[in-house]
């Protein structure tokens, strides 16, 4: 018996296909898609409709999906447990996130908290901006490590030997300029944060800083506190104080606690 084995996402060998297939039919489910036809999965994962039958089938057999009479697939019961799961693993600390919050209301600007997972930055907690103009991504959102002020400090955090290959995986996997993201995760590193402007989207502006590795238990994975909203309010007069109030919020939550899976 063979088994199907491919790259995996991080570029180590070893990765097992099957596995690999499946998620991108359980990714294909979004809370604004909760019933989906096997036509929709073939065009949303790209693979071949035989594959994505067996897979569903699969799944099914598994309570990870429920093949509806009326032909529609939805998520299955037993990914209730996963849920709850993911929730108690990656919530922020209610003391943590009210200290968010009140940056968010000091400040006027969205306060998001990041991990680097692979080639792309996730999400993790979030403290929306009070303005109806603001900084618009939510948890669990997965963005680009190639640009964005998150991403520089993010890869800043890096062991030095270990930072040029991730960069190279991550402009072969996104596109973008090598050498500018390089400059970009140079200065973070330099200065300890990092200041964006258009980057992801014209008119829309980032600011970030690591949250330092302080408190009584370090954790396993670094984070990175930013602010995101309209670049009409981050002006140079402002930049000063939205690091100083960023910092200050970084290194309150290290002590307030992080998502216990980052420990």
């Amino acid at each position: 018996m063979t088994t199907d084995v491919t790259e995996s996402a991080d570029g180590a060998g070893g990765g097992i296909r099957a596995v690999s297939r499946s998620w991108a039919v359980l990714r294909a489910f979004t809370p604004e898609r909760m019933s989906l036809s096997l036509a929709d999965l073939v065009r949303e994962t790209g693979l071949p409709r035989t594959t994505v039958l067996r897979l569903v089938d699969t799944l099914a057999a598994e309570g990870l999906l429920e093949s509806g009479a009326d032909g529609q697939i939805r998520v299955g019961a037993r990914l209730i447990a996963f849920a709850a799961f993911a929730d108690a693993a990656w919530t922020v600390p209610p003391a943590s996130l009210a200290r968010m919050q009140a940056l968010a209301a000091e400040t006027g600007e969205t306060v998001s908290l990041y991990v680097r997972e692979g080639t792309r930055r996730v999400v993790v907690g979030q403290a929306p901006s009070p303005n109806t103009l603001r900084h618009a991504v939510q948890q669990g959102d997965e963005l680009p490590m190639s640009v964005g002020s998150a991403a520089y400090v993010l890869l800043s955090l890096e062991p030095p030997a270990d930072r040029d290959g991730l960069i190279d995986r991550i402009v072969a996997e996104a596109g973008g300029d090598a050498a500018a993201l390089r400059k970009g995760v140079a200065s973070a590193a330099e200065q300890g944060w990092s200041l964006s402007h258009g980057h992801r989207e014209a008119g829309n502006s980032g600011l970030a800083v690591p949250v330092p590795a302080t408190g009584g238990r370090p954790p396993a994975r670094m984070s990175v506190l930013a602010l995101g909203g309209p670049t009409v309010r981050f002006t140079d007069d402002r930049i000063p104080g939205f690091v100083h109030a960023v910092r200050r919020c970084a290194e309150d939550i290290a002590r307030t606690g992080l998502p216990p899976a980052l420990y």
